[in-house]
């Protein structure tokens, strides 16, 4: 029986953006970008995904404060920022990744994504996933 963090590395195909295996063995999956998987879980239920393994195309660090405020204790990212590793080191959380870059790159592709930029140089996820919630309805507003 392969373990839980392959079952959701082994889901990130096609449009699949986003995978986790829940503590119950559920899988659930998400075709959405950024952190609006784990934004919806959160939201959704905060002990939704308390124990799971997760999957994620891209991790910034505003994912891995969120992944750390759900209380995951495995991911993987195919591409993972050196701020999101920084994250995972301190939170405890098992980690491992494909690709590792400087930062993540906003859609259109002229500096770094807002969401990561918005929680820098926080270190408290409950805070962070507070500030990333404000960014999310001001960046709806447009």
């Amino acid at each position: 029986m392969e373990n839980r963090l392959e079952q959701a590395k082994a889901a990130l195909q096609g449009e699949i953006t986003f995978a986790a295996v829940l503590q119950d063995g559920r899988l659930v999956t998400s075709e959405r970008k950024g952190i609006a998987p784990m934004m919806a879980l959160l939201s959704e239920d905060l002990n939704l995904l308390k124990g799971a393994c997760v999957a994620d195309r891209v991790i910034g660090r505003a994912a891995a404060l969120l992944m750390e405020k759900a209380g995951i204790t495995e991911a993987f990212g195919e591409v993972v920022s050196s701020h999101a590793l920084k994250a995972f080191e301190k939170s405890g959380i098992s980690f491992a990744y494909g690709k590792e870059v400087e930062y993540i790159i906003n859609r259109t592709k002229t500096g770094m994504c807002p969401m990561e930029q918005t929680v820098l140089d926080m270190e408290d996820a409950e805070a962070a996933y507070e500030a990333l919630k404000l960014k999310l309805t001001e960046l709806a507003k447009g």
